[in-house]
Order: structure tokens, then C-alpha cells, then sequence
């Protein structure tokens, strides 16, 4: 857990007489309730990015590093007196934050981290830590008592020297290991910045859906593993268990469907019907072993495998036992013989060429997902690449913003957000995204390897069959030619043919066999797979306890709130998928017990109190809570000054732990009352020491002149 205690912003600008005449902010903070105050256009978005961006988690404003802030932070800003005179412009030559910080164990250190620097050797993607307070951080002593951490960076939540990795030992939180469909271990840390997105609401995008800022790291289910943190459920570690041997019966199912497909490549070498086979896995044995191997005599019989073979058997022993035939003798029966095997000779041909067609074309499919591969690996590195460029600052930003490689002008943010309705993504994001169809195009590339292989087997099985084809079609014909007293070569043929026929059928047997015993072995490791999912059991006793209570706080601030579109019985938090863990809405009253998204069943505004009840909820309730939340102008889609009054109180009441409010004064609500946000009423109830309130001037923006002393 940690509070904020106090922000500073020092700006050097080109009309600075010398370093110490800065420009920029102080602002100190209480446990409790904070609430910063004032006009819009007069810098609550400022101190507010100010926050995130000292912290690390600018990420949750959608950008990285400087990008995130106001250019009034890093390019240029005015000052003025009134609002009738122009004011005087300062170009902002370099520019930092300082971020003072408490935990739970009263240890308070100073982040320092800057917008703009005016060298190389400093970079905006590094913070500095202070172990010390604000007011000694420049104090002989305390210089060599000074850490650099890293952000933006893959590893910042594992790595020694990643800020992440340091914030959540100092704010005494141990972030557990979750499934990760991003990474080559498939586990990661549940990230900071994706607990951070349950306290942080900004107001662009935060007030749209629950988590609604949080980056896409590829963790499983993430918006349940944080409930599950912050409340401290042992789900959490049962539920990445269960994710664990998920993935492994998932990749037992996925093999076991591999060896059926076997069964149907080892019919169509044999030209044999197997019986019985399981579609779905099965930890019946009895299944198993009604695998069965029939073979066509005819249009409407079938024998069996032994049958089969006995007839082969007796066709060798016949022709063994007899003299060999002269060609007269065996004339009649070589004629039909030739008519026979011609006619299966072509259409096996026929099949040969489609067959080898469509193989064709999967070799195509093969080569295109390569090259999709090697796309998405370039992309892969020509993103890891940007993100160095963009963390090292190498983009120029002496005076215009200019390209590195072209020497083009480029924007603060690289696109206009202008009538931009699309979410954007962050290059962290898009890497993180372009990893997850690296993995799919290569699970594609690995299973249409396996089967092009499989079927370039069959396919040299077909020929060589053609090839036996051919060869008694010639035996044939030459004794069709042939003196009728020279002895018949086709039946010599024939039965050599017969005894291969022979040996497949026992090679065939034998691959039965083992397909079988590898399917039973698939079914015990599935059924040892079930036992221990069955042993992790459901949320223990202790679990539901937490959400009961969770679920009963929420409710009561959601209807002291206001909220008016739906009944109390009609709303909890959930168990289960979908939702889980979620408000949802079950309309008990028509018998429909399907649960529905809150955000669809309730008015703009009840959402945005939906989210302030579950917000405060979690800070509240949760035991491994940071213990800061922050609502950026919460008083959203026409919400009654009554709500944001009982917001207020609710916040005030929190003590032990720190809510920050950015909020507007005389802002219309655009309500049905045509309220306006009056910051008298909001507080009237409230006593002074139960809050406490910066008030920015009604006329003058937030950046000022400031002593270094402070």
C-alpha cells in the first residue's frame, strides 16, 4: 500500500536567468480525500498525467514516456496575468517530475523522472529513486542514496533493475505468476499496469467499461486475476493451476485428434474401413478396444481383418499348390484379369492426380504461412526497434519534431487524433498482439507440416501402388501375346504381389495396434489430468465470504450513488463466466436468469456510477489494494449533483487510504435539473477535516513561477 504525499514539476525555460529560476507546480496531498479543483483549460489534466507519468503508468493514458503529456510540459506554455492580454510564451528548454511517495512501513523515497532533457545522457524512460523525503532529497548525504530504474522496457515487472519490479516490493505487493498466451513460457507476472487500470480512471476513455484502460499483455482472463489479487481470493492460484492443466488437456484433445486422423491415412493405404474409432477422447477403454479393421469383398460385403487375411492366405497356398498355368490355360481368366486391373489402374491414377492437386495446394498454403511468418517476425523487430527509438529518444526534439531517418516533420503523438473513433494501440501493445499470431501462424505451420508430411507418405504409397498396378498390367499383356505354350508370368506376379499384400496387412495390424495403446495412453493422462482439475476444487468457503462482502459494499454505494435502472435483487456480482466477477444484471422478475453486462442494462449515467461504487469497492475491500484510487471529472454523462455529492461524502469516509478527485467547477451536467458542478454544494456536508481541496485559480493555469527551496 502507498499514498502520495507530494508532486513537483520544475520546467527550465529559455527566459530562465539561470537554473535555479523554474517554472511548473507544487502540490501536496492527505490520506482521505483529495480534491483538485477548478475550471476547465486550467491544468487538472496536467498534474493529473503528471501522476501517471511519475509513476510509470502513462501506459494507461494510451501512450509511452513524454508522449502521454501536455506540450506544455515539454515543448512551449504561456503565462498570463488575465485572460484579455496575450501572455508571455516560454519555450521549455527541460523539464522533470518529482513524485513523493509513502508505504505502509512509513518508508517515503522521491521519484524523479524527466519530461525533456537537455542531454544524452538522461533518458524519459528511466525514474530515479530517492530514498528520501522531498525536503532533504538535495542533502549531502542523501546523493549517493539514489537508484535508477527502467520503464517501457520488456521485463520491468521481473527484472532487478525495472521499476515495476521495485514499485511493487516498496508498495509491499507480490505480484503472482498468471498464464500468459503472449509468452514463450505461456506465464508471466500479473502486470502493474494492468492492476493500476482497476485505480486509475481517466476520463477519455476510463468511464467507458470496467478496466477499460488496461493494456493487452496476452494474460488469460486478466480482468478476473486482478479481482482475484486485489481481494485476495485463493482462486488466483487455483485458477492459474486450472490453467495449467487446461492447456494440458487441451493439447491431449488436440493429439489425440491427431492419431484418428491416422486411423483414416492408414485406411486409404490399405483400401480398408476402420470401425469404432472414438471422434471424441475418451477415458473409456472399452471404446478403445472396439477399434476395428473390415475390408469391402463387394458392394454389400464386408469381413473382417482375420477373414481378409485368411482369403489372402489361401490365394498364395492355391497358387502354390498348383503346376503353373501355359498361356492357353490361363487365357480366359488373364483376359478379365486385364480388363480388371486396367480399369482400377485408371481410376487410381485418376484419384493419384487429385489427390497429389490438393497436396499441391496445401504445399502453397504451407509456403504462404511461412512468408506470413516472416512478416510478422519482421514487423516483430521493426516495433522492438521503434519502442528503442522512441525510450532512447532519439527522435529530435530540439525545435520541431522531426523524423531521425527522413527529417520530416512528425506530430507529438506520430497520427492526429482527430475524428479518430478506433481504439489505437501502443507499440507495446502492437508488438505484444503481433507475438500472439507469430504463435498462431507457427501452431498452423507445425499442424500443416504434419499433415503435408503424412500425406507425401500416402502419396508415394499410391504410386507405389500404380507402379505394382503397372507392373502385373504388363505381366498380363505379355501373356496375351505370348505363345500359348509358354507358362503364364502374370500368375508369377500375381502371387509375389500377393505375398506383399500379406505384409502390409500385417504391418497394418500392428499400426492398429499401436495407435491404440498411444490412445489409451492419451485417455490415462486425461483422466489423471480431471482428477487433479477435480482436486483444485471451486472457490473455497473462504473466497465466497470475500465476495459477499465485496458484492454487499458495492451495492450499498451503488444506491447511495442514485442509481436507478434496476432494482437491488437485480443486480450482483458474478461467480462465473461470463462476467465473472463482474456486476451483472438478471432480470429475476420474467424468470430469465441469463446474466447480462451491467453496462447494457443500465443508463450512461448509472455506468458511471457503477464504476465509482465498484472502484471504491475494491479499495475498500481489497487486501492487497495499492491503496490509491484516482477519478478523473467522474460527474459524466449527465450525472445529478446529488450522486457526485454522495460521491464525495462515500470517498471522504475511506480514511486510512487515498482517492483523488480531478474535478470541473461551474461545468454544465447537461442533466434534465440543467445542473451545473458547484464545488460549495459538493462539500457543504462534508467537515474541512475530512478532505482536502487545491483549488486551482479561476483565471491563471497551473504553471507558474516556483522557488527551487521548495
Amino acid at each position: 500500500m502507498f499514498k502520495i504525499n507530494k508532486l513537483r514539476t520544475e520546467i527550465l525555460t529559455d527566459k530562465s536567468e539561470n537554473i535555479a529560476d523554474l517554472y511548473g507546480f507544487n502540490f501536496s496531498f492527505d490520506k482521505g480525500l483529495n480534491i483538485i479543483a477548478g475550471p476547465n483549460s486550467r491544468g487538472k489534466t496536467t498534474i493529473n498525467t503528471c501522476i501517471y507519468y511519475a509513476l510509470g503508468m502513462e501506459e494507461l493514458l494510451g501512450a509511452h514516456n513524454e508522449k502521454a503529456l501536455d506540450k506544455a510540459l515539454k515543448e512551449e506554455f504561456t503565462i498570463k496575468s488575465n485572460e484579455e492580454e496575450e501572455g508571455v510564451t516560454y519555450r521549455v528548454i527541460s523539464s522533470k517530475i518529482i513524485l513523493e511517495i509513502e508505504n505502509g512501513n512509513k518508508e517515503i523515497v522521491c521519484l524523479e523522472r524527466y519530461i525533456k532533457t537537455n542531454t544524452d545522457e538522461i533518458k524519459t524512460s528511466n525514474i530515479i529513486v530517492h530514498s528520501s523525503s522531498f525536503d532533504h532529497i538535495n542533502d549531502e548525504n542523501n546523493q549517493n542514496r539514489k537508484e535508477v530504474f527502467f520503464v517501457n522496457s520488456r521485463g520491468n515487472n521481473e527484472d532487478a533493475n525495472g521499476f515495476y519490479n521495485w514499485l511493487s516490493e516498496f508498495i509491499n505487493i507480490q505480484l503472482p505468476q498468471v498464464s500468459n498466451n503472449s509468452r514463450t513460457s505461456n506465464y508471466s507476472p500479473l502486470y502493474l499496469q494492468t492492476i493500476f487500470s482497476a485505480l486509475f480512471i481517466e476520463q477519455t476513455k476510463g468511464w467507458s467499461d470496467f478496466f477499460a484502460t488496461m493494456p493487452f499483455f496476452g494474460i488469460t482472463k486478466a480482468k478476473e486475476k486482478i479481482i482475484e489479487f486485489i481481494l485476495g481470493l485463493n482462486e488466483l492460484e487455483l485458477s492459474t493451476q486450472k490453467d495449467i492443466l487446461n492447456k494440458e488437456k487441451n493439447s491431449l484433445t488436440e493429439e489425440w485428434r491427431r492419431k484418428i486422423k491416422s486411423f483414416s491415412y492408414l485406411e486409404r493405404q490399405t483400401n480398408s474401413i476402420i470401425t469404432n474409432i472414438p471422434s471424441e477422447l475418451t477415458t473409456d477403454k472399452a471404446e478403445i478396444d472396439k477399434i476395428n479393421i473390415l475390408f469391402s469383398t463387394s458392394e454389400d460385403e464386408k469381413i473382417s481383418f482375420n477373414q481378409f487375411l485368411l482369403q489372402k492366405k489361401e490365394m498364395v497356398n492355391e497358387l502354390e499348390n498348383r503346376p503353373i498355368s501355359t498361356i492357353k490355360e490361363n487365357r480366359e481368366v488373364a483376359v478379365l484379369e486385364f480388363n480388371k486391373q486396367k480399369e482400377e489402374y485408371f481410376k487410381l491414377k485418376d484419384y493419384v492426380e487429385k489427390f497429389e492437386n490438393k497436396l499441391r495446394i496445401e504445399k502453397q498454403q504451407f509456403s504462404s504461412l511461412n512468408s506470413q511468418l516472416s512478416v510478422v517476425e519482421s514487423e516483430i523487430k521493426d516495433h522492438i526497434n521503434l519502442q528503442k527509438v522512441f525510450s532512447e529518444n532519439i527522435i529530435n526534439e530540439r525545435g520541431a519534431n522531426q523524423c531521425p531517418t527522413c527529417s520530416q516533420e512528425v506530430t507529438t503523438n506520430l497520427i492526429s487524433t482527430k475524428n479518430i473513433k478506433i481504439p489505437q494501440l501502443t507499440l507495446e501493445e502492437n508488438t505484444n498482439f503481433l507475438r500472439s499470431q507469430k504463435k498462431i501462424i507457427e501452431s498452423s505451420i507445425g499442424s500443416l507440416t504434419e499433415t503435408v508430411n503424412e500425406k507425401e507418405a500416402l502419396l508415394l504409397y499410391f504410386k507405389n501402388s500404380l507402379r505394382q498396378k503397372e507392373i502385373l498390367i504388363k505381366s498380363l499383356s505379355k501373356d496375351l501375346i505370348a505363345d500359348d505354350r509358354a507358362f503364364s508370368e502374370s500368375e508369377v506376379v500375381k502371387k509375389l504381389q500377393l505375398e506383399r499384400e500379406i505384409e502390409s496387412l500385417q504391418l497394418l495390424k500392428e499400426s492398429i495396434e499401436e495407435l491404440k495403446m498411444e490412445l489409451e495412453a492419451l485417455a490415462n493422462k486425461y483422466h489423471n489430468n480431471n482428477i487433479r482439475i477435480g482436486n483444485l476444487g471451486e472457490s473455497e468457503k473462504e473466497d465466497e465470504n470475500k465476495l459477499v462482502d465485496f458484492e454487499n459494499q458495492y451495492k450499498d454505494f451503488l444506491f447511495r450513488f442514485g442509481y436507478e435502472s434496476n432494482e437491488k435483487y437485480q443486480i450482483s456480482i458474478n461467480r462465473k463466466e461470463p462476467f465473472k466477477y463482474l456486476p451483472i444484471y438478471i432480470n429475476k422478475r420474467e424468470g430469465i436468469f441469463l446474466p447480462q453486462s451491467i453496462r447494457i442494462n443500465s443508463s450512461a449515467s448509472d455506468f458511471v456510477r457503477n464504476i465509482w461504487a465498484y472502484t471504491l469497492s475494491l479499495l475498500n475491500k481489497g487486501v492487497n489494494h495499492p491503496g490509491i484510487i484516482i477519478f478523473d471529472e467522474p460527474g459524466q454523462h449527465r450525472t445529478n449533483l446529488s450522486s457526485l455529492k454522495e460521491l464525495f461524502k462515500v470517498s471522504s469516509g475511506i480514511k486510512e487510504k487515498q482517492t483523488i478527485i480531478f474535478t470541473s467547477i461551474d461545468k454544465p451536467l447537461h442533466n434534465e435539473k440543467d445542473e451545473k458542478i458547484d464545488l460549495d454544494v459538493l462539500i457543504e456536508d462534508l467537515e474541512s477535516s475530512e478532505y482536502k481541496l487545491i483549488r486551482l485559480d479561476n483565471t491563471l493555469k497551473v504553471i507558474g513561477k516556483i522557488t527551487l527551496s521548495k
